[in-house]
């Protein structure tokens, strides 16, 4: 089924075409005329920000490396660990980072704008109230439009007092006092952000936190990442259930940090490969246990007609026919639900399940998915999972918007390289891939 009424209206209070400078136009491409193209990922921003954070909170030299393009979430958090007094020397291919001893961090530093990061604005919360630092928390129109309920009721149960200048809930908002709770009950049906955001800041407190998990953990990869990286750096946390224990501790950095790239971006060099007909070589694939379950997208390219093989830091990915319907659950790996529903019905069909929580990311990611499919001319349906049928593009007759969200922007420019039509031109993607347009067109894609 498509939108509901009620859905549709608000989608469409969100743009008028009258309205809209500046877009993008695509020429539709018959085909690609290079054998064989390479796609490098942007570093990842969720390894960069937990590092960041570590790093803000030891004043020990921290040697950050990385071996790709930075997006702009990556730059709203090292702006604001800035304006606390953290020091980020910015150079070429490293970060040296010196961070702040307790007590040692600017107790008002004013407005700090997290851009387009809900990860940042979530551990920077944290790292605030633990501190009794006194600040205006503000974020970009996207960030604006999210609901940060969760967060702040563990805030005002820890004491702390949060004003609000609009709606309760949403940015922008104030935090003051300091944070004074050991026993914290933090639900994970949503997101596992704020079980990160209350671990990574424990360097800050002196004392133990005794964290209760309710509800059935999302994006679970991204809280064990977090855990990998305390522990790396001295943190002893004991899980017990649904119980995590664990005393503050100095963080000790002995060796330089690499980041490789952001795993959960490799669906868009696939879906390129399976609707162009090329051979995609990635690059900057981590072979480390760091792909935060991404790397189980090879065992499902069969379905999609598609095989990769990886070579240290590099998959090449190939089109070899013969795709099938297939089910997936996409619980800890949400990010995948618009290029993969993509990808299913460019092939041979299938289901996602475990999408529920995909209503809280950059856009409602359902209804934006479905509203994509209905421009491209691909068909869906909605229960309690996805259902994709195979189906054929069509060009698309309006103008596609993005609704601030970078992956569902990706998603449709991707579409557009193949179809033709036109997008906004608000460059979303920048958020986690800043030469996302300029790829396509050193592919040949025509945008203008």
């Amino acid at each position: 089924m498509g939108l509901n009424a009620r859905s549709k209206t608000e989608l469409s209070e969100l743009h008028d075409d009258s309205n809209i400078a500046d877009v993008f136009h695509f020429k539709r491409i018959k085909k690609i005329t290079n054998k064989k193209i390479i796609w490098r990922l942007p570093c990842s921003k969720s390894h960069f920000i937990r590092w960041l954070f570590i790093s803000a909170q030891t004043s020990k030299k921290t040697k950050i490396i990385f071996t790709s393009k930075i997006g702009k979430d990556v730059l709203s958090c090292a702006n604001v660990l800035e304006k606390l007094g953290v020091k980020i020397k910015k150079n070429k291919n490293y970060w040296e980072i010196i961070g702040c001893e307790k007590g040692k961090f600017n107790m008002n530093p004013g407005v700090l704008d997290c851009g387009n990061s809900a990860t940042t604005l979530r551990f920077l919360t944290f790292l605030l109230v633990r501190n009794g630092i006194n600040a205006k928390v503000i974020g970009d129109e996207s960030l604006s439009k999210r609901n940060f309920s969760q967060l702040i009721k563990i805030l005002e149960k820890g004491g702390v007092i949060v004003k609000h200048e609009n709606n309760k809930g949403f940015l922008p908002f104030s935090v003051q006092g300091k944070f004074n709770l050991n026993l914290i009950d933090v639900s994970v049906k949503k997101t596992s952000q704020l079980l990160s955001g209350l671990i990574i800041t424990m360097p800050s407190i002196n004392g133990e936190n005794k964290l209760l998990i309710s509800g059935k953990m999302v994006s679970k990869p991204y809280f064990e990442l977090t855990l990998q990286i305390c522990k790396e750096t001295g943190a002893i946390i004991n899980i017990n259930d649904d119980i995590i224990e664990l005393n503050s501790w100095v963080p000790k950095i002995n060796n330089s940090v690499i980041i490789f790239g952001e795993a959960s971006l490799v669906i868009f060099p696939i879906l390129f490969c399976k609707l162009h007909d090329i051979d995609v070589l990635v690059e900057n694939w981590s072979q480390i246990d760091e792909n935060l379950g991404f790397e189980l997208l090879g065992n499902y390219l069969p379905h999609f007609g598609l095989k990769w093989n990886i070579d240290e830091n590099k998959i090449m990915v190939n089109n070899v026919g013969n795709d099938s319907f297939v089910s997936l659950d996409i619980t800890n790996n949400i990010d995948l639900i618009t290029p993969l529903s993509i990808l299913m019905s460019l092939s041979g069909g299938g289901s996602l399940k475990g999408i529920s929580h995909a209503k809280n990311k950059e856009s409602n990611r359902i209804e934006t998915t479905i509203e994509l499919f209905e421009k491209f001319g691909l068909k869906l349906n909605l229960s309690e999972e996805l259902v994709i049928s195979k189906s054929n593009l069509s060009i698309p007759e309006k103008t596609i918007y993005a609704y601030g969200d970078h992956r569902l922007q990706m998603s449709a420019l991707i579409l557009l390289s193949f179809t033709g039509g036109t997008s906004e031109s608000n460059p979303w993607y920048e958020n986690s891939d800043p030469e996302f347009v300029e790829r396509l067109q050193s592919y040949g894609v025509s945008i203008y």
